[in-house]
């Protein structure tokens, strides 16, 4: 079996069960094709004979998609509002007086410059998708060692779907993302100059600086991770002092602490990811990939494990989870580069199973292409991997060469003959010189960091290098082979990442932060949606509908309802873009043209308007016939009455009260108030 083969039947696999899926639930079929579409251009543009200009195409494609997605959003996130909130603050703000609303210096600027050229909100989420996508898009592209894995990951682990609501956080950790390079070259002054700058649109940034000097400074060993847990524990019991210190550094923050919240945690199903992340990180650690390539993964191990504390200390205090992004974010980089590593020993281990002196070829990331065809450009890095193989692979054979005589050379054959016999039996025939020449470098030591100890690889971990044991044992030989171990690791990850995702949009109602149901600005979408549902998901979605705009879109849609709606006091004081299209598209022409504090009324037959009033003055219809019923509809200052027989059945309160009948069997469907006075159009029942 190949390494197309191994991909091909895993991702087949996830796949199936993606389309189940989007086959099963309408209201997630959005982020389930997106899914799809990441695993089905794997293949072709990544994975078969890749190059440079594929893997921009694949990437291209797929951060297109998630734009799309997001660029044509309508009231998704639990923070879409606010931002609409925060967005018309900022412009209506005089100079410097747009600082005083207490948000980080460079998202006010960049929302203040957004302003200056636009009023729409549609276009201001455009520019904040560009902010968030382009720089994640380009350290994928560039730094990712396995493109379509990181891409799958990036949307699984939730950063695509934070990036919907959390917008100052996303740009943040989008900027904490480009950092990667730096991180894994130990160049600490550029990474602690991207924090300054995630800081610059995010306060909570500011907690990786301790975190990432701890992991710069202290290597995982079977000494330091017993120590976490017990950090952990600790952490756990005594959460409230530390939280109570942490608003004292971030007084922003302060408020947390008052809501109620803020003592809610997550369940526990939400660690079995960051776990699984955490165990894999640390057994490829302590294996080969920690002894190849020990400064990444020293450093990125650690990531994982303080990832995974916070997690865990967030199923006591949910909302600690944000403090976790910048870590996390970390992982769509580093898992790939683990699988990578175990893939370039499969296809070693498959290629000198067929010829012993196989030299084998390993397909190059974008970034050693690049730093390949411009090594004048990368000359000043002296720890690039590069030269480190150069260096190793040259001169020392020769120099071992001269210094070893004739008679020692003999003693050390005959030594690896003995070895050889006593159960060292591998696929390929050894060099016994070479292989004790190279137990040298393991042990030697280089201090070449104020930050702490830097490690030379070993050459023998490093792929080409690797001399791959038979064992006795069929089963236990089953089990380490490379080509097993890769496509377990691989099943694992993308199987973890597409439960979770699917977890994630199906856990609530609402989904990861308030995404669930997919709602968007084109009224042909939502046509589509509504038009796929049966009577009775229709009456009950209805009921569970608190967006605005899409409230409109279902009363336009309903054959089968009859609404009825009059406002109290101001109905239209909060109208943005959307809503306003949303009007439209049910046909109430007269609310368009309404002022602040106008009385109104209107009554809605079949998704056709019927009557509609506007005016000034106090609204009363008197009795009218509806649905056999004699009611009366009022509309003032200060009253709301939608009184149908002897009972007022709506809600009577400041905005627009709606009351919906049912045409066949006359019943209530729903009765609702939709704050219209301001600008998040929040609705009660």
């Amino acid at each position: 079996m190949n390494m197309h083969c191994i991909f091909c039947l895993v991702v087949t696999l996830q796949l199936c069960g993606a389309l189940f899926f989007i086959a099963k639930g309408k209201t997630m079929a959005v982020y389930l094709i997106l899914m799809a579409l990441v695993l089905v251009l794997a293949y072709p543009l990544i994975e078969h004979k890749p190059n440079v200009v594929k893997k921009l195409c694949y990437v291209i494609v797929t951060f297109g998609a998630m734009y799309l997605i997001s660029v044509f959003r309508y009231g998704l996130g639990n923070d879409y509002y606010s931002y609409i909130y925060i967005f018309w603050n900022i412009k209506n703000a005089p100079g410097l007086s747009i600082f005083n609303y207490g948000y980080e210096p460079g998202f006010t600027i960049v929302t203040k410059l957004i302003s200056m050229f636009t009023a729409d909100v549609n276009i201001m989420y455009a520019v904040y998708a560009l902010l968030i996508l382009i720089p994640t898009a380009y350290a994928i592209f560039r730094y990712s060692e396995n493109i379509w894995m990181s891409t799958m990951m990036f949307i699984s682990l939730t950063f695509f779907y934070c990036s919907l609501s959390f917008i100052r956080q996303s740009i943040a950790f989008a900027i904490i993302l480009c950092a990667y390079r730096f991180m894994k070259e130990r160049n600490h002054f550029m990474v602690l100059l991207f924090i300054f700058l995630a800081c610059l649109f995010h306060s909570t940034v500011i907690v990786l600086i301790p975190l990432y000097l701890i992991a710069a400074f202290i290597k995982p060993t079977k000494i330091t991770v017993p120590i976490y847990a017990i950090l952990t524990a600790l952490v756990y019991l005594l959460s409230w002092p530390i939280l109570r210190l942490a608003v004292v550094l971030l007084p922003q923050y302060k408020g947390y602490l008052e809501l109620s919240f803020i003592t809610q945690g997550y369940s526990p199903v939400y660690i079995i990811v960051p776990a699984i992340i955490t165990a894999l990180a640390l057994i490829a650690h302590f294996t080969g990939y920690g002894k190849a390539y020990p400064k990444e993964s020293a450093l990125f191990t650690n990531f994982a494990i303080f990832n995974f504390i916070i997690w865990f200390i967030a199923t006591k205090h949910f909302v600690i989870e944000r403090f976790s992004m910048y870590l996390y974010i970390m992982m769509i980089m580093f898992i790939p580069s683990i699988a990578r590593y175990y893939m370039n020993c499969a296809k070693a281990y498959l290629a000198r199973r067929k010829n012993p002196d196989a030299v084998v070829e390993f397909d190059k990331t974008v970034d050693e292409v690049i730093r390949s065809k411009h090594p004048e450009k990368y000359a000043h890095n002296a720890g690039t991997e590069p030269k480190k193989e150069k260096a190793v692979s040259q001169p020392v054979p020769e120099k071992a060469e001269a210094e070893l005589s004739d008679i020692e050379k003999e003693k050390q054959r005959i030594l690896a003959e003995i070895m050889a016999e006593d159960g060292g039996d591998s696929d390929i025939a050894t060099k016994p010189v070479e292989a004790v020449e190279n137990k040298k470098p393991e042990k030697q030591k280089k201090y070449s960091s104020v930050f702490g100890e830097q490690f030379k690889a070993d050459e023998r971990y490093m792929p080409k290098n690797r001399v791959f044991k038979k064992r006795r044992n069929g089963f236990v030989n089953f089990v380490t082979r490379p080509v097993t171990i890769f496509a377990a690791f691989l099943a694992v990850v993308v199987g973890a990442n597409l439960w979770y995702n699917y977890f994630g949009l199906t856990v609530s109602e609402k989904g990861f932060h308030g995404v669930m149901p997919y709602k968007s600005i084109v009224p042909q979408y939502t046509e589509f949606v509504l038009s796929k549902e049966s009577k009775d998901e229709k009456n009950t979605n209805l009921r569970s509908e608190d967006n605005f705009l899409n409230y409109m879109y279902r009363l336009k849609e309903g054959e089968n309802f009859t609404a009825i709606i009059s406002a109290r006091g101001d109905v239209t004081g909060g109208y943005n873009d959307g809503a306003l299209s949303a009007v439209k598209e049910l046909g109430l022409e007269k609310l368009l043209t309404a002022q602040k504090n106008q009385r109104y009324i209107a009554i809605i037959e079949g998704g056709k308007v019927v009557r509609e009033e506007l005016s000034k003055d106090r609204i009363d219809t008197g009795v009218i016939d509806v649905l056999g019923y004699k009611t009366q509809i009022i509309s003032d200052a200060g009253e709301s009455i939608v009184k149908m027989g002897n009972k007022n059945y709506s809600l009577n309160e400041r905005g627009m009260n709606i009351v919906v009948l049912d045409n066949t069997t006359r019943n209530i469907v729903d009765k609702v108030r939709f704050k219209t006075y301001y600008v998040m159009l929040s609705a009660t029942r």
